[in-house]
């Protein structure tokens, strides 16, 4: 199933000028990531981008001291559960690099990474369609280069890099659907079950640690799965998309199903907000980030900018980019870009359309979606549609043009643009960025419990330059819903201490430490007779009030738990069982220890069948060039 347009548009050639011009601006874009990683490599970035190597810290410590599965951390605010909290990565991409490497080198590689995929899966998604190669670089400098993907990484959304791998997983349902023509055979059921397991690593090694994938990226590929299966007539692409999100949920089982089921405790709600179309037109044509128009976010939440001169070769060429468009490329992107569109305008329950009509007011009690702040970042997906259609545009409006100062001027205005823009969105957010740091693990934890000590983030700091494996930050910059009980600068683990919640012991005081972030260790006992515990009647109830938050997955030994008026994690235990021992504290959430066995097991299993299908496809491919050519 071929999708190319057979018109004379395909075998336009350019003049060596336009045709230099073109490739300036092919080449600039990537040049100017290159050198953006080469000057900037090292240092942690704007606020969003430190936050993003905090994460990808805490489960590298986690995982170095206590095991890969996500438990607690006390070092965000007054603690948190890493397995509930949906931005600290299990097995994505950059952290199953930070394991290896740290989270500094573990981040880069993998935007580095994405950044290539996303140029090749431009290239390819383009050759669907144009014919020159040039024409499909455009498209693919065009796509990487858009202002969705430059303004996030300026600003360090990270978790919004994994988009750029939607051309590619695009491609790879057009290819799908064409080997679903091929007629039933071992070969092409090979082809297929290896699309699958691909795809699937691809989807799992993407939505970990990025919610927003999961609600923008999938639903992106599943409408357009869907469209594509209709346009052509063909159940391959969803069957293929619906059993690579199935894998997907397995393989990445350590991160998503304890992160799902803590959703139901803490939902993040946000309040119904609509954003004017309007705003998508205006910050895709000016080179602006601010909150020029009334919009539920900045300009650099809601751009998808490609520059007043590729606004107008679009509007300019509009007719003959809808006739020349293949159908089986134009319908779905057709479908998916007005469904984006919607969807980023937010709530229309403000213009009085009914709920049944708004399709983000029907999605929006789901889980993810009921958290969505910034909905204009639905149109995102528009990256992929603007660049394509902005190649083939410019590249007809380059061939109409005649050698001279006009050509000039207006190439040249197209180069400025696109990376005058690029240039200063991330040279301006990263150049005073402090450098970035990862902690010693030689002596935390390896000597016994520790205590974490609590400060509060000085002026001008990042709280990556704080963190470390046994120090805390008590006003934590983490913008999900948790608990945040009251806490405070130092090292006190035991806030308050009551008996039969009334009279306050003040000497002696009992103290507690860290066995592990999810571990504490209150010591009690009364071995010599000067513990604090020795002088309590047995039947006394003894209340600690701890600096950690509560919650419902911290258990005592013969304590109940529960949670104070500001959110604490209080602890009744009687005297005696203090006198017997030290209690034990411990934060368990089952399944992030059931996830963790799943997806190591899965991800080993998956390795052995794509290692069982290269040799199988390798054999088959041997055999089938052994038979005589006269042989179908």
């Amino acid at each position: 199933m071929s999708v190319r347009s057979t018109t004379v548009f395909a075998a336009q050639q350019l003049h060596p000028v336009a045709t230099r011009w073109l490739t300036a601006l092919v080449i600039g874009v990537i040049a100017l990531y290159v050198l953006f990683f080469i000057v900037f490599f090292r240092q942690s970035g704007p606020r969003d981008g430190d936050q993003f190597l905090v994460f990808h810290s805490l489960q590298y410590w986690n995982a170095a001291l206590f095991g890969i599965a996500k438990q607690w951390t006390p070092l965000m605010c007054s603690g948190l559960s890493l397995a509930g909290e949906p931005q600290v990565p299990f097995m994505s991409l950059s952290m199953a690099l930070s394991y290896v490497w740290g989270p500094l080198w573990g981040v880069r590689l993998t935007t580095a990474t994405y950044l290539v995929a996303g140029w090749i899966g431009g290239f390819l998604y383009a050759g669907l369609w144009l014919r020159i190669r040039m024409q499909r670089a455009l498209s693919a400098s065009l796509f990487i280069g858009n202002g969705f993907f430059f303004c996030r990484l300026g600003f360090g959304h990270f978790d919004f890099i994994p988009f750029l791998i939607l051309p590619l997983t695009l491609w790879v349902l057009h290819r799908g659907a064409e080997w679903s023509r091929d007629p039933l055979g071992i070969g092409s059921a090979l082809r297929l079950l290896l699309t699958v397991l691909l795809l699937g690593a691809t989807l799992a090694l993407v939505i970990d640690g990025s919610p927003v994938a999961i609600i923008h990226l999938l639903l992106w590929m599943g409408i357009y799965a869907g469209a594509l299966a209709i346009s052509i007539r063909r159940t391959a692409p969803a069957a293929i998309f619906a059993l690579s999100v199935l894998l997907a949920g397995f393989l990445d089982a350590g991160y998503l199903w304890p992160m799902l089921q803590s959703q139901t405790f803490f939902p993040r709600l946000t309040t119904d907000r609509f954003t004017s179309a309007l705003s998508l037109v205006w910050f895709a044509i000016l080179p602006l980030r601010g909150k020029v128009l009334p919009a539920n976010g900045n300009g650099h939440e809601l751009s998808v900018y490609i520059g007043p001169i590729l606004v107008y070769c679009l509007w300019r060429y509009r007719y003959w980019l809808v006739a020349d468009v293949p159908a089986a490329l134009g319908r779905p992107l057709l479908v998916v870009s007005v469904a984006s569109i919607v969807l980023g305008m937010g709530s229309l329950k403000g213009l009085h359309v009914p709920t049944w009509l708004s399709p983000f007011d029907l999605l929006r009690p789901l889980p993810g979606f009921r958290s969505i702040g910034v909905t204009g970042r639905y149109w995102g997906f528009l990256a992929l549609p603007l660049s394509l259609m902005s190649a083939a545009a410019l590249w007809k409006f380059a061939s109409e043009l005649r050698p001279g100062w006009r050509m000039h001027v207006c190439l040249a205005s197209v180069l400025i643009f696109q990376l005058g823009f690029q240039a200063e969105t991330l040279i301006s957010q990263w150049l005073h960025s402090p450098p970035f740091s990862t902690a010693s693990l030689a002596t935390p934890f390896k000597h016994g419990p520790e205590t974490v000590e609590y400060v509060a983030i000085p002026g001008g700091h990042l709280q990556g330059q704080i963190l470390t494996p046994t120090r805390g930050v008590c006003d934590c910059y983490d913008m999900d819903d948790f608990t945040r009980a009251q806490n405070g600068p130092g090292s006190t683990l035991i806030a308050q201490v009551m008996v039969n919640g009334k009279d306050l012991i003040s000497a002696p005081s009992f103290d507690a430490q860290f066995v592990t972030w999810s571990h504490i260790r209150l010591h009690g006992g009364c071995a010599t007779g000067s513990e604090p515990a020795c002088a309590l009647s047995p039947s006394t109830r003894v209340q600690f009030t701890l600096s950690q938050a509560y919650h419902q997955g911290w258990r005592a030994s013969g304590c109940t738990t529960s949670a104070s008026a500001h959110g604490n994690l209080i602890l009744d235990c009687s005297a005696e069982n203090l006198r017997a021992a030290s209690v034990e504290v411990v934060f368990d959430d089952p399944s992030s220890d059931w996830g963790a066995r799943i997806s190591l097991t899965l991800w080993a299993a998956w390795l052995n069948a794509m290692a069982f299908l290269l040799v199988a496809c390798t054999s088959w491919r041997a055999t089938l060039n052994r038979l005589p050519r006269s042989l179908p």
